[in-house]
């Protein structure tokens, strides 16, 4: 067993089993109607999630493994993101995702209602707090989440967890786990912080490769086309804005597309912001 730091110092430092990494089989356990048993996650099992964590590629992978982790806590979504700017347009807000396994409707409906300057969560994210249950004082005792909390139960996150976790940044992330009902001992806890501390040093490792690569690939020129597109304006008065032809403009969001393998230009502009090649 060896010991490796990925992060500062001030990060935890993960101990992986290279050779004989196990999986605990877990015991089974008699529920009983009304009062269910979570099984908890051993230290040996959390070092086995950390291998797998390392060996992904891509934000969907770690999303996966992710949720494998928190299943027996009850948790069917996680959700992990870095935080917005105040005014920050829906697309801004979307690149600001880390990963995401949140259901595709209730997303649809919180960007759309620009609820992330009203949820709960995210205001004690920005705050600091270390983590809390989406049922403590702390939230809601906020009346400007109380319909963001009250819809989100709509679509299956009827209880949920935040923790805080620094990021290689000065912004705050939050790691948000949720389900129908959750169960988390404090030595649950313990272990899923190592696992969420190690998912974002992952993601963000993977968003800075992406971000390399794409680079590389988008020139200034259709960078410029991409960022103004973002902000909203159409093809025809960024034409007029740059001096060029409606054609060439045309030609330069087609180049994006290709490039970023989107399937429309709002996918470009949105996987672009993912990437930070856009702001």
């Amino acid at each position: 067993m060896h010991c490796r730091s990925f992060w500062p110092v001030s990060w935890p430092c993960f101990l992986l089993h290279r050779e004989t990494s196990k999986i605990v089989v877990m015991s089974n356990h008699w529920i009983l109607p009304g009062n269910p048993i979570f099984p908890a996650r051993t230290l040996e099992e959390t070092q086995y999630f950390l291998a797998e964590l390392e060996a992904c590629t891509t934000q969907e992978e770690l999303a996966k493994v992710v949720i494998r982790y928190v299943e027996p806590f009850g948790a069917t979504n996680v959700l992990v993101g870095t935080m917005p700017q105040i005014g920050a347009t829906k697309r801004q807000q979307i690149g600001h995702i880390l990963i995401n396994a949140w259901p595709n409707d209730w997303s649809a409906r919180y960007f759309s209602q620009n609820y992330v300057f009203k949820d709960p969560t995210i205001t004690l994210v920005r705050e600091g707090l270390e983590s809390f249950f989406w049922n403590e004082d702390e939230v809601v005792g906020l009346r400007s989440g109380m319909r963001v909390m009250g819809e989100a139960k709509e679509f299956g996150l009827a209880e949920g967890f935040t923790m805080t976790l620094p990021s290689l940044g000065p912004e705050h992330v939050g790691f948000s786990i949720a389900g129908e009902r959750l169960e988390l001992s404090p030595e649950n806890k313990k272990n899923l912080a190592l696992v969420a501390n190690f998912a974002v040093y992952r993601a963000l490792r993977i968003r800075h490769t992406q971000q390399n690569s794409s680079v590389l690939k988008l020139t200034a020129r259709e960078r410029e086309v991409l960022q103004l597109a973002a902000e909203g304006w159409k093809e025809r008065q960024i034409a007029s804005r740059l001096g060029i032809t409606d054609h060439a403009i045309d030609k330069y969001m087609r180049s994006c597309r290709e490039k970023l393998g989107s399937r429309n230009t709002n996918h470009a502009i949105a996987l672009a912001l993912r990437k930070g090649l856009i702001s």
